[in-house]
């Protein structure tokens, strides 16, 4: 940098980039970033580039910050349900709170299925709307007990995402999950 600036912003920097391109772009701002110790505020509508290239993010709806943080926390503890949304793909489960325990709840589904989440500011009998990522649930057998945090479901159909499949249909709802392991009984339906 020519001028040793103490701030630069980067405004859409590579929205005109194809994917691979980007990504390697992604990568090589970074190592410039962290070599030079230089602060930069990156714009970008790109989650996954935001996730890639912040130490920490502010997201904003309708003018107003709904959570700064770093991008694990912001993946896996979103502040509200705007948030959930807008950082990467998440199903929304509607639950009734049963207990309110020291690190969040015991929550019970409609179908009567018991889940313990984390969470703060409801009380027993609320309805609160759990987010769940799609690459969290486990895929288990039917040998398993039936029991808390088991959202009982069928593949109906599986999408081949590279490395991952996804999509399967649950009693009530669709629910979009990711395997991260390619199992041959996905493609039997």
């Amino acid at each position: 940098m020519v001028f040793d600036p103490k701030l630069i912003l980067m405004d859409e920097p590579l929205g005109a980039l194809d994917k691979q391109p980007r990504e390697h772009m992604q990568i090589e701002i970074k190592q410039i970033q962290k070599r030079l110790g230089i602060t930069m505020v990156y714009v970008t509508h790109d989650q996954s580039e935001a996730l890639t290239m912040s130490d920490r993010i502010a997201i904003f709806h309708e003018g107003r910050i709904q959570q700064i943080s770093d991008p694990v926390t912001l993946y896996e503890a979103p502040e509200n349900r705007f948030v959930a949304n807008f950082i990467g793909d998440n199903n929304m489960l509607t639950c009734s709170v049963l207990e309110v325990e020291p690190a969040g709840y015991l929550l019970k589904m409609p179908d009567g299925s018991l889940l313990r989440a984390a969470g703060k500011g409801a009380g027993v009998g609320d309805a609160v709307t759990v987010s769940m990522r799609p690459e969290r649930p486990d895929r288990s057998g039917e040998t398993q007990t039936p029991g808390e945090n088991l959202i009982k479901g069928t593949v109906r159909s599986g999408l081949f995402h590279g490395m991952k499949v996804g999509n399967v249909c649950c009693k009530r709802t669709n629910f979009f999950v990711l395997l991260t392991c390619i199992n041959a009984i996905i493609w039997d339906i």
